[in-house]
């Protein structure tokens, strides 16, 4: 019975990095940066067929995000998380698929701890 658990804990774990990479390394293909004249950053993260947002003036005071299209029904959603202050990144197909971006440097984390503290 033990050994059941066991296999059955490490195929969920296993599944569960697989679909977090998923949803991570869509975001992290459809993320174009570029610099403004003034030397600001702006990016984009194009995600699928229903995801687009952009953050302008990264790591600045002023940073602002725009949610240009987000389709809870489509394949991929976003929402901002108050707690660790980023981006979250969902597959409308899978629940556990999850990516995370930072404001504070535009880049992309698979965890929020990590996105949180800018690693």
């Amino acid at each position: 019975m033990r050994a059941m658990v066991v296999i059955l804990t490490m195929l969920t774990t296993s599944q569960y990095v697989l679909a977090s990479d998923t949803t991570y390394n869509a975001v992290v293909s459809g993320k174009k940066c570029q610099e403004t004249r003034d030397q600001d950053i702006t990016c984009s993260y194009k995600v699928g067929k229903s995801l687009l947002i952009e953050i302008s003036g990264i790591g600045s005071p002023t940073t602002g995000i725009a949610f240009l299209k987000s389709n809870y029904k489509g394949d991929y959603y976003a929402k901002y998380g108050l707690i660790h202050g980023c981006i979250i990144v969902n597959s409308s197909s899978d629940v556990f698929s999850y990516a995370f971006i930072s404001p504070k440097n535009g880049k992309v984390y698979r965890h929020w701890q990590d996105c949180k503290s800018g690693l």
